[in-house]
């Protein structure tokens, strides 16, 4: 091997070593800081919901209609509860009013969602008179603040309010590795986004935001 071609051999090595260490860079810098991340305490049997959820977030299993909010509460993370499901004596008493930790949530404004399915009157259609009375009570927990939704739309509900902060230069790959939808992302001052990482945000219905000053 000629001088010229032995140069041009070592020239590319060492483009090549540059441009793997700079994508080193960019991972580090598009790490997601978790600065406001969610807490999700679920109550229920539903177990592949519970595995589902224990991907997605911080998480808090074992919690019984009688466990205390002490249990929980001790850091200052927005917190979730999610009832996965519910008897139709449970969801009688939590229509009265009756202390659970569902009401604890309430009292120290955490969020409760109760899944559809999981309430057990949905299992029956008649009598309609019956039926008919299970709707006003849930309609009532409803009245203090529960959202019920469907079993699909339980991750929807803590992804829209959950921040995620990046840096450096966002790309759409790095976006759908992430696999970001309907939440918000937080970009330092720095930050660079590019045209295809772009159209992703919009197309997913992320909102962006950007920290001044960084």
């Amino acid at each position: 091997m000629d001088t010229q071609n032995l140069i041009e051999v070592l020239a590319r090595e060492v483009l090549k070593e540059i441009a793997k260490r700079e994508n080193e860079n960019l991972s580090e810098n598009n790490e997601i800081i978790s600065k406001k991340s969610i807490i999700v305490a679920f109550l229920g049997n539903d177990e592949v919901l519970k595995d589902e959820l224990k991907k997605e977030t911080s998480f808090v299993e074992n919690i019984k209609l009688d466990s205390t909010w002490e249990a929980i509460g001790q850091c200052e993370n927005k917190k979730i509860l999610v009832v996965s499901t519910l008897g139709i004596n449970e969801l009688i008493e939590l229509s009265q009013g009756r202390k659970s930790i569902i009401t604890e949530f309430l009292f120290n404004d955490g969020k409760v969602v109760i899944v559809e399915e999981g309430l057990e009157y949905k299992k029956y259609t008649k009598p309609a008179a019956l039926i008919n009375l299970y709707d006003e009570y849930v309609k009532k927990v409803q009245e203090f603040g529960i959202r019920v939704v469907k079993r699909t739309e339980v991750k929807n509900i803590f992804n829209a309010g959950k921040k995620v902060y990046l840096k450096g230069l966002i790309t759409e790959s790095g976006l759908k590795k992430l696999g970001l939808k309907n939440q918000t992302l937080v970009v330092d001052g720095k930050g660079k986004i590019t045209s295809l990482a772009m159209d992703y945000i919009k197309e997913n219905s992320i909102e962006l935001c950007y920290e001044r000053g960084k």
